[in-house]
């Protein structure tokens, strides 16, 4: 099978640019059986609905582009795009902080190893939830987690589970990618970088 097949699932993906520069968050929902369009509908709607909480929390320069929501149960699945062109900006008009600079969002599993943990790297932010060169400050960052906490229940009542995929096990090709219920997220105030989800 090709890579990046999940049973049941759906890959969301949250495409932004930033000053011109694409960003991208990506993650994983599962099925108890093959997604229909409608689910793919679903997936997108309340996508949208976690944006428009973490916006709230995002520099005006970070603008999304479209949320995108992809079968891949299957080799070259169906997929739904949401173009955005209105009320897709962040709402923080502080300076921005460096592109790179990105909230990391812990997602846990009930399991432990490389395989069984993700990370959701939240940009967009302003230098003024910093409270120093390393740290964002703690209202923001359990606000953060607060809204992740939410999406996860909102998913729920759609029933879609968000999930942690692994692709590899020791450097070799998953037949079937792994996915894994992702069961509580943690957010630490430490700054993190968000590099390799942009184009450059």
């Amino acid at each position: 099978m090709a890579l990046g097949i999940v049973p049941n699932g759906i890959k969301i993906e949250m495409n932004y640019t930033q000053n011109g520069v694409p960003v991208v968050n990506r993650f994983y929902v599962t099925k108890t059986s093959a997604p229909t369009s409608a689910d793919l509908d679903d997936a997108i709607t309340t996508t949208l609905a976690f944006y428009n909480n973490i916006k709230q929390g995002q520099h005006v320069s970070l603008v999304l582009q479209n949320i995108t929501a992809t079968d891949v149960h299957v080799a070259n699945g169906t997929q739904t795009i949401l173009p955005l062109t209105t009320a897709n900006v962040g709402l923080l008009t502080t300076p921005a902080a460096a592109a790179n600079a990105a909230l990391c969002v812990s997602l846990r599993t009930s399991f432990t190893g490389r395989s069984f943990r993700g990370r959701m790297y939240l940009g967009g932010l302003a230098n003024a939830q910093f409270v120093n060169a390393q740290n964002i400050d703690v209202g923001t960052a359990a606000t953060f987690a607060g809204w992740v906490d939410d999406f996860i229940t909102a998913l729920g009542v759609v029933n879609q589970t968000l999930v942690v995929v692994s692709n590899y096990a020791a450097g070799v090709i998953r037949a079937i990618a792994l996915a894994t219920e992702i069961i509580s997220v943690i957010v630490d105030t430490k700054i993190d970088s968000q590099r390799r989800r942009t184009a450059n």
